[in-house]
């Protein structure tokens, strides 16, 4: 009889304790199991926070149908001491929102009122309308005539209507009066300004505001002005300006 050369080992049975478990040979004393740890509680995992609610357009507004004499007291109250009874001004830094497209004021108010455009003044002024406010105003002004023509140099309101009138094609210089209308009146439809007798010292300034800024986020009418007026020189806009704050 032959031996196997192979030998069988019989297996204990498992023997558990606790969470620990060991496996015995037969004959073997088992060794004493050892209890594993307990796993620490797990804690629960909070809730990533929710991204914020994107802010509302802050050029955008709400209002119900505005209110000329409501508009007339604030224009009383916050207005006519910078620019004129009636939105007329008689300054010639200050502009005069008498007859102003009611789009354009609106946009100008609010882009004050949000900081998009620099002045100290205006928004603290702005600041403090609300958007029925401003819609108010906006109305009321339109309402009134045009202010008077201011004096001007013949001679530069004579080269400035050229300008404004026909532009000047070699220099790619595109006439005013394709948006602004040959009498400066605006359009309303497109919120283009009326600039019809425009005070003549902020007429220049806001000439080289447009001209000279790098940009303007992209907001259509001051990148149009922007563009409009880049092949301008200093005199150019001295024209225009006499031109436009006379014109009747």
């Amino acid at each position: 009889m032959t031996t196997s050369r192979y030998t069988f080992w019989c297996f204990a049975p498992l023997v558990v304790a606790g969470t620990a478990a060991s496996i015995t040979l037969a004959g073997a004393q088992a060794p004493a199991a050892t209890p594993l740890p307990l796993a620490a509680p797990v804690k629960p995992v909070a809730p990533a926070p929710k991204p914020a609610a994107p802010a509302g357009n802050p050029l955008q507004l709400k209002f119900a149908t505005p209110s000329l004499q409501h508009g007339q007291q604030l224009a009383a109250q916050s207005c006519a001491g910078c620019h004129g009874a009636g939105g007329a001004s008689t300054k010639e830094g200050v502009p005069g929102l008498a007859g102003q497209i009611p789009g354009y004021t609106q946009f100008q108010l609010t882009v004050f009122r949000a900081k998009l455009r620099p002045s100290p003044v205006m928004q603290k002024v702005a600041a403090k309308l609300s958007d029925q406010d401003i819609a108010d105003l906006s109305a009321y002004f339109a309402a009134q005539p045009v202010g008077p023509a201011w004096k001007a140099d013949a001679t530069a309101r004579s080269r400035g209507e050229k300008l404004f009138q026909g532009g000047d094609a070699a220099r790619n210089v595109i006439a005013c009066a394709v948006c602004h209308g040959a009498g400066g009146r605006g359009v309303a439809g497109n919120d283009v300004a009326s600039i019809t007798n425009l005070s003549p010292k902020y007429a220049n300034s806001v000439l080289h505001e447009f001209r000279d800024s790098p940009g303007f986020g992209g907001l259509i009418a001051p990148e149009a002005m922007r563009i409009a007026l880049h092949p301008l020189t200093d005199q150019d806009l001295l024209d225009v300006s006499a031109y436009i704050s006379s014109m009747k």
